[in-house]
């Protein structure tokens, strides 16, 4: 049976991963603060909406939602055209309200039955951590909540992306975090230095399920939001080659 695919709506994406990705399937996007994650968090579901016919619910744990869209809209995004339509749904849950675990957003599910959603999209892990500390004896509590909340988002059909941060994102020092595998797909987004400024790049590290190169892409943010340039390789990463090349 062939694998289903979805576009993702980030542009140049879709050819890294060779058709789209997985529907219904869970997705990590991890990297360093400021190389894009968010961003491709609301293309995903905004444009998921707009031009896939898929509904989608948006969830911040950290950032004000009109702060959000506002984001959005500086990046090219109609959010309340797509509000208003019932196509994408805002959720904001403030670290410093949260409550009684999973079961604080247990109406999900219900949510997702009555809007026909099929992306959901969590910005970010933290809403757990914070739950349920890593480093306070929580370890497996918290790893067994994501799962459930993963289980819950699979099980309802929707296709999954979450967000993280990661302090160490150089490809050639990167260490794998228990959640990592945990989820079926994991994008990396990094900053690689070029002379005296840093140039972002993308690499999908595994999507379980379907084939997807393993190269690393430039990206780029503009007012149009973040593109994958899928057809040219990272200056940084040329000029370390030529470098390694030259002294060897």
């Amino acid at each position: 049976m062939p694998v289903e695919l979805i576009r993702t709506g980030i542009p140049g994406l879709d050819q890294v991963l060779k058709g789209g990705l997985r529907k219904n399937s869970t997705i990590l996007i991890t990297g360093a603060p400021g190389t894009g994650k968010t961003i491709i968090a609301l293309q995903f579901i905004y444009y998921g909406a707009k031009d896939c016919n898929e509904n989608g619910i948006f969830i911040t744990t950290e950032e004000n939602l009109e702060d959000i869209k506002q984001f959005a809209k500086n990046l090219g995004m109609d959010i309340p055209s797509m509000e208003s339509k019932g196509r994408i749904f805002f959720v904001q849950k403030p670290l410093t309200t949260m409550k009684g675990g999973i079961a604080s957003i247990k109406g999900m599910t219900d949510a997702i039955k009555k809007h026909n959603i099929k992306r959901v999209a969590l910005d970010s892990l933290i809403f757990f951590e914070y739950l349920y500390p890593r480093f306070n004896g929580n370890k497996i509590e918290f790893r067994r909540q994501v799962l459930l909340f993963m289980h819950q988002m699979k099980k309802a059909g929707v296709t999954f992306l979450a967000v993280s941060e990661r302090s160490v994102t150089d490809f050639d020092r990167l260490s794998y975090d228990m959640m990592d595998f945990v989820f079926e797909g994991f994008i990396v987004l990094s900053r690689i230095r070029k002379g005296s400024y840093f140039e972002r790049v993308i690499t999908v590290a595994k999507i379980r399920g379907q084939n997807h190169s393993l190269d690393v892409y430039p990206l780029t943010i503009g007012d149009d939001g973040l593109k994958v340039l899928y057809d040219q390789t990272p200056f940084s990463l040329v000029e370390k080659e030529e470098s390694g090349f030259k002294q060897g």
